[in-house]
């Protein structure tokens, strides 16, 4: 976002200091402040310096940087651990903050020096915001549609005035992330793209962010909006002034509801009433898929009541005052944030898409997700996964393009999918490098038809003895990563892994004279990888094998992804010509 010219994010490193936007002071003067400690940080998320799931997340991770920094060699993880509750303690309802904290925790647990924890900290932290940023950009690409299809509608009924208008409640813009913002970046996209679009900011009191924060923001970039008090967002929807209503959020469950700041109920509500969309924007990092009932289970905070007895503002010299609203003797209550339950929710807006709010719509956006419900069922990892959840990388996600493409054919014929139980089946695997590491659909992916990047993982790292997989990507790898790393181990000239379910050609291979692994070695297991490195090595060229233990699972590998996809389509030619 740019404020007079000049780019910023809300918080940044510059010279090994971690800088902030102080939000306390604005829209009245732009305050730059440097987070030296652990402590700073988690002030600055406490008393709201900084304000918002993501960028509270991001803030997070790089409190734990510094607190990495600070921390004694002789008690590093002792340390690590009391800066990782205090930072947790600071808000209790934003999911993004834990998720951040526990990230890092995990990340300096597998390095053995606090040297080597700090290092991992500063890449984690840098990831962090970086991939807040890419997040909200994608949504704003999303959201996009909507309002242009929205605009597109209008114009069709001839309307003079074809704006569309938004209202939103709270900040979810740039400044409640590290840029684009969540509720607000459809609106940059649509106005950057010369769709008209206004929108109708909610004050949103005690601490009226709306007012301060994103009436900023939006008067930055030049996007048309009004202040309107909190209560008129009804009166605006009943004659006709909203299109559609999109809000951020602090937690989502796992089955759509949405905790987000005091008073989006009450507009959720009017929406409903007034049969007016209702959308609810934020990225993946808000989930929090071990909750089920939003009511009941997310915890939420309570501020001083002195934020709703005292207001801030300039007065007409342009000094900053807080003047109190309320009695001397009025005592005020203070809940910071409010549940919308599902129900009235139109659509979850995140960096993968627009879905409805119910738990298996969110799941095949997320099928990585549903593995805790299914831990001891077929289908799942059976290694210990050690993964860093992170964006691809330019050069990675080109490696995707032909892999999803092959597997979209492959998914057409019935070879990768999901079976009515919801258990996925098959993946696609290609070598990244000459270290061993290769980039694989990931785990739980089998319903979807096409696969973006975010379908795919990079394991940089397996380990049959230890039966341990390190990955990085979007999502988690596939449950048979093991087995795909021990044929690119074993054999050098395999580029491409394509494993498939095809109960008529695994029969077919199985009465023939096919390699193929003992029917007594489960899946995903290290005996498995251990299995498939014998067979494949056996192997004087590239090839099908079959894996017996592993019902209708067959395996090809080849010197690149057009020739183990044309090999694999040759076999299936074969068996319908046999028909």
């Amino acid at each position: 976002m740019k404020i007079d010219g000049t780019w910023y994010r809300t918080i940044w490193e510059e010279h090994g200091e971690v800088k902030i936007i102080d939000q306390r002071a604005l829209p009245h003067q732009l305050r730059i402040v440097t987070l030296s400690t652990v402590l700073d940080a988690c002030v600055a998320i406490r008393d709201m310096a900084v304000r918002g799931a993501g960028l509270i997340g991001a803030t997070a991770g790089w409190g734990m940087w510094l607190a990495a920094r600070e921390a004694p060699d002789s008690n590093f993880d002792d340390w690590m651990l009391e800066a990782a509750a205090s930072l947790a303690a600071t808000r209790p309802t934003a999911s993004n903050l834990r998720r951040a904290v526990e990230r890092q925790l995990a990340a300096m647990a597998h390095e053995d020096s606090p040297m080597e924890k700090r290092r991992v900290a500063h890449r984690v932290a840098k990831a962090l915001a970086d991939e807040d940023a890419q997040f909200c950009r994608r949504i704003g690409a999303h959201g996009l549609e909507l309002i242009r299809q929205c605009y597109e509608q209008r114009c069709a009924r001839g309307e003079s005035d074809p704006t569309v208008h938004v209202l939103t409640h709270c900040n979810a813009g740039w400044l409640a992330f590290v840029d684009y913002g969540s509720a607000l970046a459809p609106v940059y996209a649509a106005h950057d793209e010369g769709i008209p679009v206004h929108v109708w900011v909610d004050e949103t009191r005690p601490r009226n962010q709306g007012a301060a924060l994103t009436a900023f923001e939006l008067a930055a970039h030049g996007v048309p909006h009004d202040l309107v008090a909190d209560n008129a967002g009804g009166h605006l929807m009943q004659h006709g002034l909203v299109d559609m209503v999109i809000v951020g959020a602090d937690r989502v469950t796992r089955r759509g509801d949405v905790a987000n700041k005091i008073g989006t109920y009450l507009k959720a509500v009017a929406a409903w009433d007034n049969e007016i969309p209702f959308y609810v924007a934020f990225p993946s990092t808000s989930f929090d898929f071990s909750m089920d009932d939003g009511l009941s289970e997310i915890p939420i905070e309570e501020r001083s009541g002195e934020e709703v007895r005292w207001v801030s503002g300039a007065l007409q010299n342009g000094k900053v005052e807080a003047v109190r609203i309320c009695p001397e003797a009025t005592s005020a209550r203070n809940w910071a944030f409010d549940v919308t339950p599902a129900r009235l929710v139109t659509g979850l807006l995140t960096e993968r898409g627009l879905c409805l709010p119910r738990e298996e719509d969110i799941l095949r956006l997320y099928p990585e997700e549903s593995l805790s419900a299914r831990e001891a069922t077929e289908g799942v990892v059976r290694y210990c996964a050690q993964h860093e959840a992170c964006l691809l990388s330019a050069e990675e996600e080109a490696l995707t393009l032909d892999l999803s493409a092959v597997r979209t054919l492959l998914h057409d014929m019935g070879l990768i999918g999901e079976y009515a139980e919801g258990i996925s089946y098959g993946n696609i695997s290609r070598r990244v490098g000459a270290d061993g590491r290769f980039i694989i659909s990931g785990t739980g992916t089998g319903a979807a038809r096409h696969l973006g990047a975010d379908g795919f993982a990079v394991v940089d790292r397996w380990m049959a003895e230890e039966n341990r997989v390190e990955s990085h990507g979007p999502c988690r790898p596939s449950s048979e990563a093991m087995t795909h790393g021990a044929i690119y181990a074993a054999r050098p000239d395999a580029d491409c892994v394509i494993h498939v379910h095809s109960p008529q050609l695994f029969h077919t291979l199985l009465g023939g004279t096919a390699p193929r692994t003992p029917r007594g070695v489960a899946y995903g297991t290290p005996a498995m990888a251990a299995a498939v490195r014998d067979v494949v090595t056996s192997m004087p060229e590239a090839g099908l094998f079959v894996t017996a233990g592993h019902e209708d699972g067959v395996f090809v590998f080849a010197p690149s992804v057009e020739e183990a996809a044309q090999m694999l389509f040759e076999q299936v030619a074969l068996l319908d010509n046999d028909r």
